[in-house]
């Protein structure tokens, strides 16, 4: 299998890579000469005409609703994250995931030692590209990680000294189902009582910002502010984002708890710079109330609690499939954990039967399957499309654990 079939897999369960793409795009717009040198040494295209095939119309309201929205917030959260990670005085950042912004590039220049983690199509990118900007850097790692696999991303942490990690997470935990969540949690929890430090997010604040922030820039517009959501789903990942507990505001909180942090909430506004390119074009009074949105916006900043007693330590089985034809009937016999990092793995047996004869049926055993994510999940979705009759993908002998998340995403029907 070639390297753009493995690329086209790994998107295909994976598919929010356009996403990070755009972000190191409006950075570099925005005047980052990291950013600008980064997105040339990847083969971005900054030139690209994401207005093909719009109406004048259609590039108009492009141009001048959707993106600059956009923009702010990109840019906002990218300098307010940065200059709090480079004053919390810690020696060691985690960036998860990391993405195709130019972090490593920056931190590069300072005595901290930065963890660049993301998904294998990512870092395949981002390792050898950071490396051609900066050299070779003794400070500066990329890692492939699934972050609900505690064990690929305590590899990743390899024998780094037990100094504080401050552990950014941003725009990952809108995608989460709530078994993920939990995961992540829980994973990040378990580095953070090995090496002490915290945790920060702004992914349910930037949320909230971004709808305050559309509502300034088309003058509280309903009719504009619809139009602009459905702009943005018609041309956004086809992702669903979770509905888990770190957005619910009714619950959150406890959750935080419940999983072993205390939180603390720092106005982001705080470390904003003093100018944002992506207002210049603004009004002085809309500039001024565009930033002001971000004085109810803040750094979630979570420590784990003290523990009485040892952790659980849980032992990640490595994952296998087998795969037996039978006439049309297909047997897969999966163990371990079916994840990020493994689900393109099990995609590309289907696609290899596929390509020997006709299936006609599915049956998968997961009796020794420990864990199974979202990625995992799309791979079963996709082998019910490619079956003429999706009464024919069978899903027996899963574990209770398994079952659960399985039954939440209401795939439970296929379960014999």
């Amino acid at each position: 299998m070639s390297v753009s079939d493995i690329e086209n897999l790994r998107a295909e369960v994976n598919p929010v890579f356009t996403t990070a793409q755009a972000c190191l795009r409006v950075n570099a717009e925005m005047g980052d000469a990291d950013a600008l040198r980064l997105m040339t040494v990847l083969g971005f295209d900054s030139d690209q005409n994401r207005t093909a095939g719009m109406t004048p119309e259609m590039v108009t309201f492009v141009t001048q609703k959707l993106t600059p929205g956009f923009n702010v917030m990109v840019e906002t959260r990218f300098a307010a994250s940065n200059r709090f990670l480079l004053e919390s005085g810690v020696s060691q950042v985690v960036d998860l995931p990391c993405g195709y912004t130019p972090r490593g590039v920056k931190f590069s220049r300072h005595d901290i030692r930065y963890f660049g983690m993301d998904l294998p199509a990512v870092i395949d990118a981002m390792a050898p590209a950071v490396t051609e900007v900066i050299g070779e850097s003794e400070h500066v790692s990329y890692h492939a990680v699934d972050a609900t696999n505690y064990t690929s991303l305590r590899t990743a942490l390899g024998d780094a000294p037990k100094e504080e990690l401050l552990i950014s997470i941003e725009g990952l935990l809108m995608y989460l189902t709530q078994s993920e969540l939990e995961e992540v949690f829980d994973n990040v929890r378990r580095l953070l009582h090995e090496f002490g430090g915290r945790w920060i997010t702004t992914d349910n604040e930037l949320i909230k910002g971004q709808r305050r922030l559309l509502s300034l820039l088309v003058d509280g517009d309903e009719d504009e502010i619809k139009a602009i959501d459905k702009m943005a789903a018609d041309n956004s990942p086809k992702v669903a984002l979770a509905q888990n507990s770190f957005f619910r505001p009714d619950e959150v909180e406890r959750f935080i708890s419940e999983r072993g942090f205390d939180l603390e909430k720092l106005p982001l506004f705080d470390y904003l710079p003093d100018e944002l390119r992506s207002l210049e074009q603004l009004p002085p009074d809309k500039r001024r109330a565009a930033r002001d949105v971000f004085k109810d916006v803040y750094f979630w900043v979570m420590t784990p609690k003290p523990v009485a007693v040892r952790e659980d330590v849980r032992e990640e089985k490595d994952f296998k499939a087998q795969m037996r034809m039978r006439g049309g009937d297909l047997e897969i016999t999966v163990s371990g954990r079916l994840d990020t990092i493994t689900a393109p793995t099990l995609l590309a047996m289907f696609r290899d039967a596929e390509k020997e004869q006709t299936i006609a049926s599915v049956t998968i055993d997961m009796a020794n399957l420990v864990y199974i994510s979202s990625a995992g999940l799309r791979v079963l979705i996709l082998m019910l499309k490619a079956l003429e009759d999706e009464d024919h993908l069978n899903l027996i002998n899963m574990s209770k654990a398994v079952r659960e998340i399985i039954e939440t995403t209401g795939l439970d029907t296929l379960m014999c």
